[in-house]
């Protein structure tokens, strides 16, 4: 009887419905075969961080998540951690890499096999899109003094979290429209774990925020001697700088809370669509490789 792996699917792409123990793989009844390439994938998706639940041999809703998950991460993320065998993630290397064909969404074929093995050969593991940016580094923000640093491998006095396609709207677009306005900003908040609320929130959290995947900043912003506070423009009595930081950002594509149904007048993201593809995959990193204690890059 020819058993079947993950190394060596031949023409078949193992899908929603494939089942070890009843013989079924590619989606049709395979009686003369054995093997258990279902299991094995499972198994190759929990290394690699993908998977959260264990490896029965069922090829359900999970297991198909688990795989346009990592799918989705060979497409869009540009970097993996390479872990230490049998160390923990903590003390892994981040490098960068290559786009890499992974194959149709939600199916394994042999492309999506191979791939697959191939990072599990190497120790590389899927992880975090936040980044680590010092902002002792930039000229015109500064952290408030409500802001409460995060406990994460390498934490730096000084440095936030944020994701690394909004690291540039805090280090460029805030900081040089902060500049040329002649005003500075005191960070109250980055990215934000899940279930744990903001201290001093003035606005409820949304359940799917921007802070939730790094793409969003609670700021003051800092005219003269004068801290333009949520109070401020609640009355209208934002000073004038504020209003043309404001709008010196909004001009460069962020939006602000200010401008919301629910006002959040502290708030700037760049707004990642919170009922996409591309938010719950950047959630599901952000928040798992976190508490999993991966190390974040450090970006200037």
């Amino acid at each position: 009887m020819a058993t079947l792996t993950l190394q060596d699917l031949g023409g078949l792409s193992l899908q929603n419905g494939d089942h070890d123990a009843n013989r079924i793989w590619g989606g049709s009844a395979r009686p003369t075969q054995d093997g258990t390439p279902v299991a094995e994938l499972q198994t190759a998706l929990i290394k690699l961080g993908t998977l959260t639940f264990s490896a029965d041999g069922q090829f359900g809703t999970h297991t198909e998540e688990a795989l346009r998950r990592f799918q989705w991460y060979v497409a869009h993320q540009r970097f993996r951690l390479k872990l230490l065998p049998g160390a923990a993630p903590a003390g892994g290397t981040i490098l960068d890499y290559a786009a890499a064909p992974a194959g149709p969404p939600g199916t394994c074929n042999s492309v999506t096999a191979s791939l697959i093995l191939s990072w599990l050969a190497d120790n590389f593991v899927t992880t975090s899109p936040l980044v680590r940016l010092d902002v002792g580094r930039l000229s015109k923000i500064s952290l408030g003094q409500d802001f409460q640093p995060l406990d994460y491998p390498e934490a730096k006095k000084g440095e936030v979290l944020v994701h690394a396609d909004f690291a540039g709207a805090l280090s460029g677009t805030m900081n040089q429209a902060a500049s040329t306005v002649g005003v500075s900003l005191h960070l109250n908040q980055t990215f934000r774990r899940e279930g744990i609320p903001p201290a001093g929130a003035v606005v409820a959290p949304a359940t799917r925020s921007q802070h939730l995947v790094g793409h969003a900043v609670d700021l003051n912003i800092v005219d003269g001697s004068t801290v333009n506070t949520n109070a401020m423009f609640q009355a209208g009595d934002q000073t004038e700088g504020a209003d043309k930081f404001i709008a010196a950002v909004k001009a460069r594509g962020l939006r602000w809370g200010g401008d919301f149904s629910t006002a959040d007048f502290v708030l700037f993201d760049d707004f990642l669509n919170p009922n996409g593809q591309d938010y719950d995959n950047n959630f599901f990193f952000a928040q798992k490789c976190f508490e999993h204690q991966h190390p974040m890059r450090l970006v200037n």
